[in-house]
């Protein structure tokens, strides 16, 4: 049995020298709901609404939407998930449906990808899953990924030690990750703190501050280094890759979309209540950040979730920028 199998169009890509763009798929199967954005009553960014279909479910949506906002920007999506125990890389449309439709799939990270795919589940790929996924096509390495907020440090984590698998493969795997800072639920500063500790390039992009998910930066945090074009992070991942020899990703921060970003203030007082439902219910690891997100998502009456949809286009569409300018053009 083929434990790894590579899409046909993202070999020849990679073969030839061609941009290809790495997408997650927890966001399939745990990150989006899996109503129809008509009952859901969401009102769409601009950058979403194209090709958008109302009867279809969210997440499936998003998906497409993803991969469509990839090619149109030139490159070739390879959207990651496990079905049936094979680790896919570049999903056909039935697979994305299948991960869309069957609730019965949890997120997998990087450490559960033998033991999922040895017991043949169907399961979608977390950030840190999909950056380990980026090294196996032999026919070469997917340099860029796209997401809507990487995983961090959560809050309160001096007294429940709570810390995302993703900080550490983007430690050790040489990937660009272009998301629009950590998710809001999380210790930002401890996560850029941790970050650094391990040796993580973070890059805002256009911004001298680091964005905060749903919103855009304060001066309260930093943001490390800045850059204002695909071509300067391409050049900036060369010399971290090649020149240095360094193995670890970068991130590149990417601030949502202005006008399209949430009031810091709102989200930072919804995001303190979920955070204690969660400690009083007991919902810890892996199911916390999807407990916390769709808690975030339901008290903001739907907007946290507008503002997802256009962080993940303009994402997706720089990932495939940067990704065209490390492939030459």
């Amino acid at each position: 049995m083929v434990a790894v199998d590579v899409h046909r169009e993202v070999q020849q890509a990679l073969r030839s020298g061609r941009a290809v763009v790495a997408l997650e798929s927890a966001l399939i199967t745990a990150g989006m709901p899996r109503t129809t954005s008509r009952k859901l009553g969401l009102s769409l960014p601009d950058s979403a609404a194209p090709g958008w279909d109302e009867r279809q479910p969210i997440n499936l949506q998003v998906a497409r939407l993803l991969e469509r906002t990839v090619r149109d920007a030139g490159a070739i999506p390879a959207t990651v998930g496990i079905i049936d125990g094979v680790l896919r890389i570049g999903l056909d449309g039935e697979a994305l449906v299948r991960l869309a439709e069957d609730t019965r799939t949890p997120p997998a990270s990087a450490r559960d990808l033998a033991y999922v795919m040895g017991r043949g589940d169907t399961a979608g790929t977390t950030v840190s899953a999909t950056l380990r996924s980026c090294r196996l096509p032999q026919d070469g390495p997917i340099r860029v990924l796209a997401t809507g907020g990487i995983g961090g440090v959560h809050r309160e984590w001096t007294t429940r030690p709570d810390i995302s698998a993703d900080l550490r493969q983007l430690a050790t795997t040489p990937v660009c990750v272009v998301a629009s800072g950590a998710k809001s639920i999380l210790d930002l500063p401890a996560t850029v703190e941790a970050l650094e500790t391990l040796g993580v390039p973070v890059i805002a992009f256009g911004t001298d501050r680091f964005p905060r998910f749903y919103c855009l930066g304060s001066d309260e945090l930093p943001a490390p280094g800045r850059l204002d074009s695909a071509a300067a992070v391409a050049e900036l991942c060369r010399t971290h890759w090649e020149t240095l020899g360094c193995s670890s990703g970068l991130l590149l921060a990417n601030p949502i979309p202005m006008g399209d970003g949430l009031d810091p203030a709102e989200i930072a007082r919804v995001v303190a209540e979920v955070d204690q439902e969660a400690a009083r219910r007991g919902i810890t690891s892996t199911a916390r950040t999807p407990y916390l997100l769709g808690a975030v998502l339901e008290k903001t009456g739907s907007r946290s979730l507008t503002a997802n949809l256009a962080l993940l286009v303009s994402n997706a569409r720089l990932a495939a920028e940067v990704a065209g300018a490390l492939a030459g053009g």
